[in-house]
């Protein structure tokens, strides 16, 4: 046992002394932006932190299913005066292919390397609307600091370097160390400036009853790893769905998954659809009118209309609540006109439902 434990710490000694190079692994910053500095700093609107920078907008995977996500966020921005790009050579945040041990650690942080290296280059501030690319992005940083990751890492950043046989960019290839960029979930970014985003609203929520779902990527965020940040209530949605003029409600299956669980969905799809049944039969039983969340993954799971179907095959039940990302709410609240709202996304009972609740005279 001594002498495994002695040649893991000389391997571990060599593997520093091979990455001297490539910084201290122990000061990764994992980039995501400090939110209490920003309102300490900008006590009367935080919008100005923002102001003079390049916004970028990261493309989750399941946007395409939900167009509305990136309309949403883009027309508000927009309307607040802000230039917003995407940046088209990013790809997937591979969190799933990850959670499903279909890549390493090393593998998995490459490719959020060569995604935030690529988004680097053209902004200062990345806004994220799921909660999975979030926590990959920022989990992501936080294996390096692992040397034996970070020394694989650099490895498979190196390996694309030969086969692409020259840089765009200085560092194209490599970890980086020095970045002004800045991770923030679209969630935190609303909130922040939430006095700003409500002073454009054309609509407001005329008092229905709103059930929140938070997800369980935002719940436990790698972020939030000293316990008493990782212990304290999340309330952001809650507080804007006041501020919206909507009512949040309890129900009892508040903080559960929404049936998702990466791996669980493929290889135990009844057992995972039983969680998203209770999840929808529990914020329906409160009357609640229908159930906002902030992260496409979990609006795609309880929303999917075959999962709708099965639902009903197994339970004998037609659950009929309405779901909705909180950027696609924000759309229609700001006024979007119905068909910009609806083509969005293919038509949909979810959508409409809301829309003409909401904006009925």
């Amino acid at each position: 046992m001594l002498l495994k434990q002695s040649k893991k710490e000389t391997q571990l000694k060599r593997i520093k002394k091979n990455n001297s190079n490539l910084g201290n692994p122990m000061e990764i910053n994992n980039l995501a932006i400090n939110l209490k500095e920003i309102e300490d700093d900008y006590p009367e609107n935080p919008l100005e932190f923002f102001k003079g920078k390049k916004l970028c907008l990261f493309k989750a995977c399941l946007e395409k299913y939900f167009p509305g996500v990136r309309f949403g966020m883009e027309d508000l921005l927009e309307e607040l005066g802000f230039e917003v790009i995407t940046c088209e050579n990013q790809s997937c945040c591979s969190g799933t292919f990850f959670q499903r041990n279909l890549i390493t650690r090393a593998q998995f942080a490459a490719i959020n390397e060569r995604n935030l290296n690529e988004i680097n280059q053209k902004a200062d501030i990345l806004l994220v609307p799921c909660n999975g690319c979030y926590n990959s992005l920022l989990r992501g940083r936080d294996f390096l600091k692992d040397p034996l990751v970070r020394k694989k890492t650099q490895d498979i950043l190196s390996g694309l370097r030969a086969k692409a046989k020259e840089e765009k960019y200085p560092g194209q290839y490599e970890i980086m160390d020095n970045s002004n960029l800045k991770i923030v979930h679209d969630l935190d970014f609303l909130y922040l400036i939430k006095d700003d985003v409500v002073n454009t609203l054309k609509y407001n929520l005329k008092g229905l009853k709103v059930a929140i779902h938070y997800g369980c990527h935002y719940l436990n965020l790698d972020r939030d790893k000293d316990v008493s940040t990782f212990l304290k209530d999340k309330t952001k949605l809650d507080d804007l769905v006041r501020d919206f003029g909507g009512v949040p409600v309890d129900y009892q299956e508040r903080e559960s998954c929404c049936g998702w669980g990466a791996s669980q969905i493929v290889l135990h799809p009844e057992d995972a659809l039983k969680l998203t049944y209770k999840k929808l039969k529990s914020a329906e039983t409160v009357n609640a009118c229908f159930i906002l969340m902030p992260c496409p993954t979990c609006l795609y799971t309880l929303s999917k209309p075959e999962f709708r179907d099965k639902m009903t095959k197994m339970f004998g039940d037609k659950l009929e609540i309405a779901t909705l990302h909180l950027n696609e709410l924000i759309a229609i609240l700001r006024g979007c006109e119905e068909e910009q709202c609806i083509t969005l996304r293919r038509k949909s009972p979810r959508f409409d439902l809301i829309y003409s609740l909401i904006t009925q005279e």
